[in-house]
């Protein structure tokens, strides 16, 4: 019918797209996990206003996990395991783990 002309993207661009894609397929796949605990401890309905912050949260969490990786040097199953992990926790786990951090930094511990 049409006969569309092939698209030609630089290596770095088709690179950092599908490393994107992947992170975020993979966040999702993170998020779902959280998602089917909260359904199971009906804490939530499956199908519910929930269901589409989730799709949100791995969007905007699969991009900054593929970054974390990508800056810690992590490729493969490293970089993979790191997306679905960050995913799982989510930005309240995320932001606990970065509290503790932040607190051994700056409480001093005196004997």
């Amino acid at each position: 019918m049409f006969d569309l002309p092939p698209l030609k993207m630089p290596p770095e661009l088709s690179q950092s797209f599908w490393s994107g894609l992947f992170a975020v397929a993979l966040a999702w796949l993170g998020r779902m996990m959280w998602h089917v605990r909260e359904v199971q401890g009906q804490r939530r309905k499956f199908f519910s206003v929930h269901l589409v912050w989730e799709l949100l949260t791995a969007c905007c969490i699969g991009l900054m996990a593929d970054g974390l990786a990508e800056y810690l040097g992590l490729s493969g199953k490293p970089a993979t395991a790191v997306v679905i992990f960050i995913a799982y926790l989510g930005p309240r786990g995320v932001e606990q783990i970065l509290l503790k951090y932040a607190d051994n930094f700056t409480t001093k511990k005196t004997k």
